[in-house]
């Protein structure tokens, strides 16, 4: 029997794949999200009594809190220079990363990165890891969330991508797609595929692996899985690609000098390219959780209600028993004697161990995750000062500081990665823009933006660092923020102009009406003032037309003064040039 063709590249994906199943992976991820998601029972034995075990989720509430801790700080990618030789270089070298900094925010928002961002937090907080890709299409930098399932790393005991002997990378597409490439590269001239190797693209089976493997059992189309390989080579980055049995395009070298892969990993565990998550130390706790709560329940069903007891033979219609206001009747009657013909069991008395075991589980496992009432804000902010809630709030945040600084770090590297693209694929310069000063007719100074290109040579020996700027932006943040301003406006320290200007946009005081209240006001002193302007002109001109005539300024003053009428004599009034 003929040997199954398998690519180089497809071995390798095997070897990966057979590493992450021996470490359950796989089923780790697939169970993490269950739990999340509420489905805890799978694979635990359910009690008989009960069809339907009860989930009290405290996993949800959890990772929910700990992600927008992490998620609520504010960022910025801010790039700076770095070696410059005199004083005007550097003011050129700010220029140009004034302007680099708009453009790849500019970028960032436009590829829809920061959702990204935050979904790839929530992800690691569940699975361990996070991965975003970045790569160059018509003439735009587009980032892309990968599954940790869907990437396979050289060493994975290695947490440094940069330092990987290679990263494969797996995606579903249909066998029409993977053949359409196929063609078009050997157009390029990037394999030497004949149609009959081409034709051995067919549909498979490999979506074992995939995260959410239950939904592509039935899929629409044909599907196949075809992988990338990402690679080191002399400092430079190389790509290929194939299908399980040919390459789809060989390895083509590129100028870029990183790998386009940041990830983020939630927790960090020697040893292991891709940490642990938080789930993993709830899901214990979880089920002993849901198991007490099950138990109580069945315990309600079995005793905690009364159970009525009779004798059948002295009952002609037993089924009126359960019929509210019917008659029931008895084959012999004695008045002393009903009580021992129906009657009812008292209910059972439960031990209040069992709830407060739950109660134990429920509140322990939410402190000493550092998700307890007090700092996931399930406080009266009226009966503590905002600065009272962020202090108690800010000490109990203190064990998720390893995963803001992950956070930090994720994002400075997703910086390099558009830096690295930005050099090799911007083959015309990237146009730029600076702020320049200038004065309009009125002699205001108006600031305004002059575009200027940066070469794709210059880009390349630009030489900067990168730095991340992040700002806490929780309500108490904000609160906080407020009545410090409010403090300084009390005090005279600033001025109710400079105080809108500092309320931030999203605060819950009305800046936007401040603004136009302001704005009025500007708007009618300036119109006093022009009609004092116009007031002033016309009583110069006054005064020099009874100059003019040898009158007296003075008494015409004195008169208006008095509210007299004008000093000029009877007749000459007529003679006034204005």
């Amino acid at each position: 029997m003929e040997e199954e063709r398998k690519t180089d590249i497809w071995q390798l994906y095997e070897i990966g794949k057979n590493y992450n199943r021996l470490q359950n992976m796989y089923v780790e991820g697939r169970e993490n999200y269950n739990y999340y998601r509420g489905d805890q029972w799978e694979g635990l034995q359910r009690p008989k009594e009960s069809s339907e075990p009860i989930v009290l989720n405290i996993v949800k509430p959890i990772i929910k809190y700990k992600t927008n801790i992490v998620n609520q700080r504010a960022y910025d990618i801010v790039f700076n220079p770095n070696t410059y030789s005199t004083p005007e270089e550097l003011e050129m070298l700010r220029a140009v990363t004034k302007g680099l900094n708009q453009f790849v925010m500019k970028a960032w928002e436009k590829s829809q990165s920061g959702k990204k961002v935050r979904n790839i937090v929530k992800t690691a907080a569940i699975n361990s890891e996070g991965i975003m890709y970045f790569y160059y299409k018509d003439d735009e930098i587009i980032s892309e969330e990968i599954d940790k399932n869907n990437i396979y790393y050289g060493n994975e005991n290695e947490p440094d991508i940069e330092r990987q002997p290679y990263i494969l990378v797996t995606q579903r597409v249909t066998v029409q797609e993977a053949r359409d490439m196929a063609r078009y590269y050997r157009e390029q001239g990037k394999n030497n595929l004949t149609d009959e190797e081409i034709e051995t693209i067919v549909s498979d089976n490999d979506y074992e692996e995939q995260q959410g493997k239950d939904k592509m059992t039935v899929e629409v189309s044909p599907m196949c899985l075809i992988i990338q390989k990402f690679e080191k080579k002399d400092g430079k980055l190389a790509i290929s690609c194939s299908s399980k049995t040919c390459d789809i395009y060989k390895e083509e070298t590129t100028d870029c000098e990183r790998y386009p892969f940041a990830h983020y990993i939630w927790e960090d565990i020697p040893g292991s390219a891709r940490g642990t998550s938080e789930v993993n130390a709830l899901k214990p706790n979880q089920r002993e959780i849901n198991k007490t709560a099950t138990r109580r329940a069945i315990s309600v069903k079995i005793g905690a209600y009364p159970k009525i007891v009779y004798d059948k033979e002295r009952i002609s219609n037993p089924e009126s028993l359960e019929q509210v206001g019917s008659k029931i009747e008895l084959t012999d009657m004695r008045a002393d004697d009903v009580n021992k013909v129906i009657t009812y069991l008292r209910p059972a008395q439960m031990s209040p161990d069992a709830y407060n075991l739950q109660q134990d589980l429920i509140t322990g496992t939410r402190e000493l995750a550092g998700a307890g009432d007090t700092v996931t804000g399930n406080v009266d902010p009226t009966q503590a000062s905002g600065r009272a809630i962020l202090a108690v709030q800010q000490a109990a945040q203190m064990p998720i500081q390893d995963q803001v600084e992950n956070y930090k770090y994720f994002l400075e590297d997703c910086g390099k990665i558009l830096f690295d693209l930005m050099k090799v694929y911007y083959v015309e310069g990237i146009t730029l823009y600076t702020d320049e000063n200038t004065i309009d007719d009125q002699g205001q100074t108006e600031t305004v933006q002059q575009p200027f290109t940066i070469s794709q040579e210059q880009l390349s020996k630009l030489n900067v660092s990168l730095k991340i700027d992040i700002t806490p932006q929780s309500p108490y943040d904000k609160l906080v923020a407020i009545n410090v301003l409010q403090e300084m406006l009390n005090n005279g320290q600033i001025t109710l102009e400079e105080f809108v200007k500092a309320l931030p946009d999203d605060s819950a005081e009305p800046k936007q009406e401040l603004e136009t209240v302001l704005r009025e006001r500007r708007e009618a002193r300036k119109l006093i003032n022009e009609m004092q302007q116009q007031m002033n002109a016309y009583n110069s001109a006054i005064n020099q037309a009874i100059i003019e005539q040898g009158g007296d300024p003075g008494a015409m003053s004195d008169m208006q003064a008095s509210g007299n009428a004008s000093p000029l004599p009877e007749g000459q009034q007529d003679n006034v040039q204005m």
